[in-house]
């Protein structure tokens, strides 16, 4: 009874708990910024910071942008209930010292024993363990700022600034929309208006969980393991025996994680770096420098342009040299050795003679598959890790690093979404005359399922088309999910044309394919129609967002001059990504393995093969939708 009453205490006079949620205003009528701000009780320094297209940089704000109109109709981001027109307390943590008492930590603060008892009923006076520390009754300021921006440091990212100043990480990514998904060193963000001795500290030897449901404290104690109250001894500021979603808790080392919670040690690589020792690596890349002449640079201008291979190569070097940047960033050192393969056996030969490949910890390439495989052959006797970058997998080595998911993980993602789907369906399958194989394997799997074959002439050729009468009547209320299979341009055209046609009010019709090709993106595929359909897939990459990865994008653009393409963005993400795990343990580390990231464009989590080569399994579940295509959460 005690513990409510206090709790409700706390409750009432507890301010510097701020907001975590964000409210949108939309305006009936014109207003001046400076009007908006005195009529919302906000400052202007969270105004700008929340509406950042109202000044040039969020961070700073003139007298001008003050006097500027928001036209009515506008919408604008508010802190929820961002000032309370009644006194607060703030409170300081206090970590307790060896033989430390409570009479000398009353003495350091200038406050009585029993008042600090007060708000510490449950903390036992013991080495490590956290005060809550009563700072002072604070008047009403109607306009304190609640947020101030903040650079992010080494070794920083997401959870661990969000653990740091006491909010969500959602919350983090709320108040600040433009950030992409990794943090960058040096960046600037907006954080909530704390002082250093109100932030949340981290402690090497404990873990850290995120909450994924509202539970309360001594259930998830229970479920976790743990004895009564070493949560609360843990985490001293929580006020209430709820745990909301997005809290982050911190719990003692070795706690196993329940369905309730995700440990954050183990979901980012990037803030979970072990070991710090300097990093090297190699590219083989086939750049074939000695087919051009320097001579005369100027008539091999045009030529080089031209040269598929070479700026594929430059590209590709071009990301894995951004990758070695931004790593270099997190405080580890690293060498990057970059060769010429010359699409020739004998440049590998030289390489792998010339240099001693036990000093790297990976090599990636070279880029074509035969000088790949001859590399592998060729140093059957080194225990050194080759990374095929962009090929799918042919060679099962154990020493192989295939970085390209192959079809049997795009087909399995595919299906596996479709079974989990929780709305009822029918299922269609509509493939040519090559793909009856595909058609036949996902008939087994929904032994329901009609199938449609393409039509074929009287000379016995596939037409690669369906007409309206093969699938009138076809199609049911509700739901309707049609898996349509094929490498012809033609036929997706001459298909989707055809499904759209039976959309309406009460049918729904879901196109999926468990093999996404060139042939559903030619210049004869209506985005418009793939949008109706709602068409999903999985695929081993998605496209970069330029407004949460502006950051990036405007990096490489101010050193290269030019926008970074698929192969820039694939090097930039595998060269981070390998040096993130090899940091994190080792490539053959099962632990890593698991460890899911996405960047720029791709994604990886890594699976020990039969045959002992490591395989990346890491792919997207996409949607066409509003003539978008979006990343679908996996369910």
């Amino acid at each position: 009874m005690f513990r409510s009453l206090l709790v409700i205490l706390f409750l009432l006079l507890c301010q510097n708990l701020r907001s975590q949620n964000i409210d949108i205003v939309k305006l009936d009528s014109d207003i001046l910024i400076s009007d908006f701000i005195k009529k919302y009780e906000i400052s202007s320094n969270d105004f700008f910071i929340l509406n950042p297209s109202f000044t040039e940089s969020r961070f700073n704000h003139s007298i001008q942008n003050l006097n500027s109109k928001i036209l009515a109709g506008t919408s604008i981001r508010l802190l929820e209930n961002n000032v309370k027109n009644n006194e607060k307390i703030s409170f300081i943590s206090h970590k307790i010292k060896r033989n430390q008492s409570l009479k000398q930590i009353s003495n350091i603060y200038g406050l009585n024993k029993e008042f600090i008892q007060k708000y510490n009923y449950n903390v036992e006076i013991k080495k490590n363990n956290i005060l809550r520390i009563p700072r002072s009754i604070q008047a009403n300021k109607m306009t304190e700022d609640n947020l101030k921006s903040y650079y992010v440091k080494p070794k920083e990212g997401k959870w661990r600034i969000a653990y740091k100043f006491g909010i969500s990480i959602k919350f983090l990514e709320e108040i600040n929309p433009e950030t992409g998904s990794v943090l960058q060193i040096g960046e600037l963000i907006a954080v909530p208006n704390k002082e250093e001795i109100e932030l949340n500290f981290l402690e090497d030897d404990k873990n850290y969980f995120e909450i994924q449901k509202t539970i309360s404290v001594s259930v998830l104690e229970k479920n976790l393991g743990l004895i009564n109250n070493s949560i609360i001894n843990l985490n001293p500021r929580i006020l209430d025996n709820k745990l909301k979603k997005g809290i982050i808790i911190k719990v003692p080392a070795f706690t196993e994680v329940y369905t309730d919670v995700i440990n954050l040690l183990n979901k980012s690589l990037e803030e979970n770096i072990v070991d710090f020792s300097d990093r090297k690596f190699a590219i083989i890349l086939p750049f074939r420098l000695e087919n051009i002449d320097y001579d005369s640079i100027n008539k091999s201008i045009p030529t080089l342009k031209n040269d598929k291979l070479l700026n594929i190569s430059l590209d590709f070097l071009f990301g894995a040299e951004m990758a070695v940047k931004y790593y270099s960033d997190l405080g580890i050192n690293v060498e990057m050795d970059v060769f010429d393969s010359a699409l020739d056996k004998s440049k590998i030969d030289k390489i792998i003679f010339e240099n001693n490949f036990d000093l790297y910890d990976f090599i990636i390439g070279p880029l074509t598959n035969n000088l790949f495989d001859y590399l592998v052959s060729s140093t059957e006797d080194q225990n050194i890790k080759i990374v095929k970058p962009l090929g799918k997998k042919q060679n099962p080595n154990q020493r192989i690093v295939n970085t390209i998911p192959n079809d049997s993980i795009l087909f399995n993602k595919l299906i596996a979404h479709v079974k989990n789907d929780s709305i009822p369906s029918k299922k269609y399958i509509i493939s040519d005359s090559k793909s009856i194989d595909i058609s036949s394997k996902i008939k087994k799997i929904f032994p329901d399922s009609k199938q449609f074959y393409s039509k074929i002439d009287d000379s016995g050729i596939d037409t690669k088309t369906l007409v309206y009468e093969d699938l009138d009547s076809t199609f049911v209320k509700g739901k309707n999910v049609v898996f349509l299979e094929t490498k012809e341009q033609g036929f997706v055209s001459n298909v989707s044309s055809i499904l759209n046609s039976f959309i309406n009010d009460t049918i729904e019709i879901v196109l999926v394919s468990t093999n996404k090709n060139n042939a559903f993106e030619g210049v004869n595929i209506s985005n418009n129609l793939l949008s109706n359909l709602k068409f999903q897939y999985a695929s081993t990459n998605k496209k970069i967002d330029i407004k949460k990865d502006k950051f990036f994008i405007d990096k490489f653009m101010s050193k290269y001059n030019y926008y970074p393409n698929k192969y820039t963005l694939r090097a930039y993400d595998l060269v981070y990504d390998l040096l993130l795990r090899v940091s994190n343990g080792s490539l053959d580390d099962y632990n890593v393995h698991e460890i899911e990231a996405q960047y720029l464009e791709n994604k990886f989590k890594y699976k020990l093969s039969p045959s002992g080569s490591i395989d990346n399994i890491g792919v997207f579940m996409m949607k066409h939708e509003n003539l978008n295509i979006n990343v679908l959460i996996d369910k």
